[in-house]
């Protein structure tokens, strides 16, 4: 029997064949990797225990129980939502950071020239929950009604102290239309957030306050805050007595706080319409509902919505800010 015996010669020729073979081959294409598949980041420009920052947090968990990994919300508060603004838009555009976004994206470019982001800067994935503003003071005031606390505010100019978390803010830009259309002054004082002025306005450092539902009901409840009316266009369930600012005779003051969730423009499209998706689930999830019920906050809109509200309120407050209609700005 014969045995074929290759040459040194023939086994290099073959084995070249084969890697030439080999380069040529398709290779199978490299899969998308599922997103997210590390850790997503959701800036938070406010204080944790603002009404913001449980909205925010309430959405975190469920998106980091539906997809299975941590879901951080890192605040850094200042700034009316500039310096969370900027940390979400230093970030790459892959939709692992993304913003818990609210007036001040729309807001501080039109009111500061040297802000450093611009609304389209960010796009829009989905609203949740904001709960209305009410104008409250505190239960041993002598003020009854919005009536008295504007006639009181005309007798002493410049003399009642009101806060306000941030210029910009839904209760800043309420707070400017209402003394403006009341035809008042009052000594208006900035707070990092709504938390903070809640104490004082209880200690008796401020005389009135707009403020979160929210946060107000509860001291409402105690015994300790009044409520003189509601800054909405409908009564609200809670408080069926209570009157709206635009039926107290100032329906420009009324001004709708809205929040939501933003990725940074560039993010590619498979990602944002992953982050919709989620996003979108997570709302409809009925635990989370019931949560931002409990937040006495509107049930939150689908991205379409959100994306025409954000463009709505741009358009809206380039006007008015045009117009100087709001002071102290």
């Amino acid at each position: 029997m014969i045995r074929f015996q290759p040459t040194r010669r023939r086994i290099l020729s073959l084995g070249a064949a084969s890697l030439l073979g080999a380069a040529v081959l398709p290779r199978p294409a490299r899969a998308n990797p599922v997103f997210p598949s590390k850790p997503v980041r959701i800036v938070l420009p406010y204080l944790t225990s603002g009404p913001n920052g449980i909205a925010t947090r309430i959405l975190a968990d469920q998106l980091s129980e539906q997809w299975g990994v941590p879901v951080i919300v890192d605040s850094k508060p200042g700034g009316n939502g500039t310096i969370g603004a900027l940390a979400a838009k230093e970030a790459p555009a892959d939709g692992y950071t993304l913003l818990s976004g609210a007036m001040f994206v729309v807001l501080n470019p039109l009111i500061d020239t040297q802000t450093r982001f611009a609304t389209g800067d960010f796009l829009p994935i989905a609203s949740f929950g904001a709960p209305p503003n009410v104008i409250v003071v505190r239960e041993d005031s002598p003020w009854r009604s919005l009536e008295d606390l504007v006639a009181a505010a005309r007798k002493a100019p410049g003399r009642l102290a009101t806060p306000h978390p941030g210029v910009g803010s839904s209760v800043h830009l309420g707070l400017s239309l209402f003394l403006k259309d009341a035809g008042i002054e009052a000594i208006v004082a900035p707070y990092k957030g709504s938390p903070p002025y809640v104490v004082d306005l209880l200690g008796g450092q401020l005389d009135f306050a707009f403020l979160s539902v929210q946060l107000a009901l509860p001291q409402v409840q105690g015994g300790k805050l009044r409520v003189l009316a509601t800054v909405s266009n409908q009564r609200l369930a809670e408080l069926p007595e209570v009157p709206t600012l635009a039926e107290a005779g100032y329906p420009q003051a009324v001004v709708t706080p809205w929040s939501g969730l933003f990725a940074r423009a560039g993010t590619p499209e498979d990602v944002l319409q992953a982050l919709r998706r989620a996003t979108q689930q997570a709302l409809a999830n009925a635990q989370v509902q019931q949560k931002y019920r409990q937040m006495y906050a509107e049930l939150p809109q689908d991205p379409l919505q959100f994306g025409a509200l954000v463009s709505a309120e741009e358009t809206r407050w380039r006007r008015i800010v045009a117009s100087r209609a709001i002071q102290d700005l």
